[in-house]
């Protein structure tokens, strides 16, 4: 399979505790800072409006606590979460219908009540808040060393340094690669950003982002970590969403109001003005005890249309298992990722493989992306 990031080390690790014979290839090392698994956090939440990835979600926290049982590591840490906004913006009231659905108790916040529990956050009089007790963090560098070192333990080669230049199809896909060519019976593409070059059906469909988070260092620290300051969502002009201290000493902020189109290839590390000057407007608004900047990063987003995932044969090979799921809210799936993609590799069905990850219809050109749908 190609691409050692979040689907690609989780279905390796999959097929390899099956006893199938795996061979992961990654072009640069696991864990790389140039795609988009990375980094010590990422949002694990059930907050979603549609109701198919709050149930995806759901069955995602089992695999999740499958994994850590398996590592003898922890890889989820629960902090609750809020989603905020105005009050009876049709967003939140979404996700709290959504919740109520799973039975994950979520609690609405009125402004007083918010100001009580988390008085870090100075929000208008008119907003609310939605908290959801099983939202938390999972890692993505924990988790990709986890993934990695489970799988080779089963018998997975992993090859870092070795790209994939272009796939040959049939019922053999052959991969040619900077050290050779790659023969096998099923080829998983898992290659993220590089995903449109490899497979040029998807380049109509797919599209590459600039997305950016900023850390803050707080005046209190202790006020902003996982046990008093839970992740966060809004629901607003701003569509922020942010972490506590957690890695790293600093509250983690990204804002989507720009995304620059890219590619693997071309993209560049740089912060897009716009963006950074959102997020420092954010914080001084709404959290001013945590604004003085102590850096930015940079990562990158494929999305296909209506940020659903990519979880299909090729079109023109059923041999060849194409997986992009992200859509800028993939990760807190990781695990669960994996045996969708196992189970279809084997021919296999799987309850939660939903008729939504299908291969993508195209979408028309832009140079900015659209607002994700349902948050990280």
């Amino acid at each position: 399979m190609i691409g050692a990031g979040a689907a690609g080390s989780a279905a390796a690790y999959a097929l390899a505790r099956r006893g199938q014979e795996v061979l992961l290839l990654e072009q640069f090392h696991v864990g790389h800072e140039r795609g988009s698994s990375f980094g010590p956090s990422r949002i694990f939440r059930l907050a979603y409006e549609e109701p198919d990835y709050a149930g995806l979600a759901q069955a995602a926290l089992a695999s999740w606590q499958a994994l850590e049982v398996a590592s003898g590591q922890p890889l989820y840490w629960r902090t609750g979460g809020l989603d905020l906004g105005p009050a009876g913006t049709p967003s939140l009231e979404a996700v709290y219908a959504s919740l109520d659905a799973l039975g994950a108790a979520p609690q609405r916040l009125a402004r007083r009540e918010l100001a009580r529990r988390y008085p870090q956050w100075q929000v208008p009089p008119d907003w609310e808040a939605v908290y959801s007790p099983e939202a938390g963090i999972v890692s993505p560098e924990r988790t990709l060393r986890v993934l990695t070192t489970l799988g080779r333990q089963h018998g997975a080669r992993v090859l870092e340094g070795v790209a994939a230049l272009d796939i040959e199809l049939g019922t053999q896909p052959a991969v040619r690669t900077s050290r050779g060519v790659v023969t096998c019976d099923h080829l998983i593409v898992a290659a993220g950003a590089w995903l449109p070059r490899l497979v040029p059906q998807l380049q109509a469909s797919l599209s590459v982002t600039l997305a950016a988070s900023s850390f803050y260092r707080p005046e209190d620290i202790s006020a902003f970590g996982p046990e008093r300051f839970p992740v966060f969502i809004t629901h607003d002009e701003f569509q922020a969403y942010g972490f506590p201290v957690f890695g790293v000493p600093g509250v983690k902020l990204g804002v989507d109001v720009a995304r620059p189109v890219t590619s693997g290839d071309d993209r560049t590390f740089e912060v897009p003005p716009q963006v950074s000057g959102a997020s420092d407007a954010f914080m001084r608004r709404f959290l001013p005890g945590a604004s003085a900047v102590m850096e930015r990063h940079t990562c990158l987003i494929t999305r296909a249309p209506g940020g659903d995932f990519v979880l299909a044969p090729h079109p023109a090979c059923l041999h060849i298992t194409l997986a992009s799921p992200c859509s800028g809210h993939g990760f807190k799936f990781t695990p669960l990722l994996g045996e969708l993609l196992a189970a279809r590799a084997l021919g296999e069905t799987h309850p939660w493989h939903l008729p939504r990850f299908a291969f993508p219809t195209p979408i028309g050109q832009t140079t900015e992306a659209q607002p994700l749908p349902g948050g990280l």
